[in-house]
């Protein structure tokens, strides 16, 4: 399983947490994880957010079911 397919696995099995908490199961460094969360807020799998100095990142259920329904009805129409 690729790396950023386990970062959302773990947003989506643990909730809300830090770059730096969700980089340390991975033994990414910080800028590293940050690259892979800037990767995975721009597809719109996670999102972001402030509190205070430190930058939380949330699974979004919401972005993967529209994908799942989308590729259910006629998006792989669309892409052959």
């Amino acid at each position: 399983m690729s790396l950023r397919r386990r970062i959302v696995a773990l947003l989506r099995r643990e909730g809300a947490m830090s770059v730096s908490k969700l980089a340390k199961p991975f033994r990414l460094t910080l800028p590293s994880a940050l690259d892979h969360v800037h990767i995975l807020e721009r597809s719109g799998i996670i999102t972001t957010h402030k509190q205070g100095r430190i930058r939380m990142c949330v699974y979004n259920e919401r972005a993967i079911r529209e994908l799942t329904q989308w590729l259910l009805s006629d998006g792989l129409k669309r892409i052959k």
